[in-house]
């Protein structure tokens, strides 16, 4: 049986730093050696490589430092990744098809990603051609390495880092083993600390850009989802209805009739374009108000690949929103794991008839204290639609809910999406 564990060297933060962002939670941080400190944690153990990701993006984003995250599968797959400052910048796999058991060729392919240039560049070493040796030389070559440990060492070694990490995870950290170079009383243990004094974050604003959810957002998410770019202004999603598909037409056709039969006028079409979910198969919107103008809907068509039963299914999303001076109220049929952010109020509604979530949305409405504001043009509902996504975004930025995506990872998502 060979070696399973995981790690994260960052360079610059001192073990103090480190240590205090991660108080409280299960893991150990070395002391600085060569500019660096290596991080075990007990919950990357597990080796799920979405909570290695997560965890090491924002450890980097954090610390504003660099960082590589190691995984050694077994001793077969040496599997890491590069973040500087919370950015994913590149990602290798020793052995990209040890787990293509049926595609004999695959399996033998060779390593895949690694850039020894950004990695030289980003410890600070030259070295370059050593470093593309030890990321390129195959496993299943005569002089290949027969074990991913061999493969970390020599690594280590070329980047000029701490070689803490080399065979060593949380586990065998806690089991009392440890590298010969490094003096046991030194190491920091962070479940051990209370957080008095974190380290201070300037805060940064938010911007527009292209957006993950969370691993974290929800417990039953098994990786995280690309989104695509957000926040979308109203003219940006802006669209001719002709620009939408005939599968879009004929889903929402009897309901766009019952919004018409609610006394609401149509204000226009949307989709977005800038979409990075690979199942996204297609989408498109209209948007409605009432004759008062009180009354903000919008009829959502969506159609997603489902992975798990190998089918694509159709969505027909209904909503309407009254906007007060104390709340932003809305009924929706939409089934949404994230929720409200404040002075935001949804009642979800299992129902795919408008005119009953109408009914409870009015019925809701008469029960809430505050007149709801009558847009005096489109131009002022459309400046409140704006503002309105742009304040979602925020929040749910700040929380963690939504994280920016790295370049590398908007391509990444992209290859996925052709």
């Amino acid at each position: 049986m060979g070696n399973f564990y995981t790690n994260y060297t960052l360079r610059g933060p001192s073990q103090q730093a480190v240590a205090a962002v991660l108080a409280g939670r299960a893991a150990i941080v070395t002391p600085i050696q060569d500019g660096c400190v290596v991080v075990f944690d007990e919950e990357s153990e597990g080796q799920n490589t979405q909570i290695i990701e997560e965890f090491a993006g924002g450890l980097s984003r954090r610390l504003q430092c660099p960082l590589l995250a190691v995984m050694n599968h077994d001793d077969d797959i040496l599997w890491c990744q590069l973040f500087v400052n919370g950015e994913l910048m590149d990602e290798y796999n020793s052995a990209p098809g040890y787990f293509e058991t049926e595609d004999e060729e695959a399996a033998l392919a060779g390593p895949s990603g690694g850039d020894a240039k950004k990695w030289c560049r980003t410890f600070g070493v030259g070295g370059v051609a050593e470093v593309e040796r030890v990321l390129r030389r195959s496993q299943f070559e005569e002089d290949g390495y027969t074990f991913a440990v061999e493969r970390h060492a020599d690594l280590v070694a070329v980047l000029s880092i701490p070689s803490f990490g080399v065979g060593f995870g949380f586990k065998s950290i806690c089991a009392g083993e440890s590298p010969e170079d490094l003096d046991g009383g030194q190491l920091i243990r962070t479940m051990e600390l209370t957080a008095t004094e974190p380290v201070e974050e300037v805060p940064v604003k938010p911007v527009p850009g292209y957006y993950k959810v969370s691993l974290r957002a929800h417990p039953e998410l098994s990786a995280s989802i690309p989104i695509g770019w957000i926040p979308n202004t109203w003219a940006d999603l802006n669209c001719r209805e002709d620009e939408l598909t005939d599968a879009f037409r004929k889903a929402v056709a009897p309901h766009r009739e019952k919004f018409r039969g609610l006394g609401f006028s149509e204000l226009g079409f949307k989709r977005s374009t800038r979409i990075l979910n690979p199942n996204s198969r297609d989408l498109g919107g209209i948007n409605f108000w009432n004759e008062s103008r009180t009354c903000f809907g919008q009829l959502f068509y969506n159609r997603t690949y489902v992975p798990t039963l190998q089918t694509e299914k159709e969505t027909i999303v209904i909503s309407f929103t009254a906007v007060s001076p104390n709340e932003v109220f809305s009924c929706t049929n939409m089934a949404d794991y994230l929720e409200p952010i404040p002075n935001h109020t949804v009642l979800r509604l299992k129902s795919d008839d408008a005119g009953f979530i109408h009914e409870q949305f009015i019925q809701q409405l008469k029960q809430r204290s505050g007149a709801p504001r009558q847009f005096s043009d489109l131009a002022s509902l459309q400046a409140w639609f704006d503002a309105n996504h742009q304040e979602v975004f925020e929040h749910r930025v700040r929380c963690g809910v939504w994280v920016k995506m790295s370049d590398y990872e908007v391509e990444r998502a992209r290859r996925k999406r052709e």
